[in-house]
């Protein structure tokens, strides 16, 4: 999204970061023309990407793992063997 001047100006004097504004309009409640994020929803947000965090490191212990799917259903899944599988 575009940033205008004005939103520059606010951003530097009230120390809210790019980082931030993209996080709140990622995760963020829209509300009409915004997007609103509190502390609830902030610890509401951590604990999900932390989920899916713990979800990746079970992935990268595992090594990987294929799924087969066509016209949006899943037909099969098995773990990823870089020795069998050229991709």
């Amino acid at each position: 999204m575009k940033q205008t001047h004005h939103v520059n100006q606010r951003m530097n004097q009230r120390g809210i970061t790019k980082a931030m504004i993209d996080f709140t309009l990622d995760y963020g409640v829209v509300k009409g023309d915004r997007w609103v994020i509190n502390r609830k929803e902030v610890d509401k947000t951590i604990k999900q990407l932390e989920a899916t965090l713990r979800t990746a490191r079970k992935l990268r212990d595992k090594g990987g793992v294929v799924v087969v799917a066509e016209n949006e259903s899943v037909i099969t899944a098995y773990n990823y063997n870089s020795r069998r599988n050229a991709y």
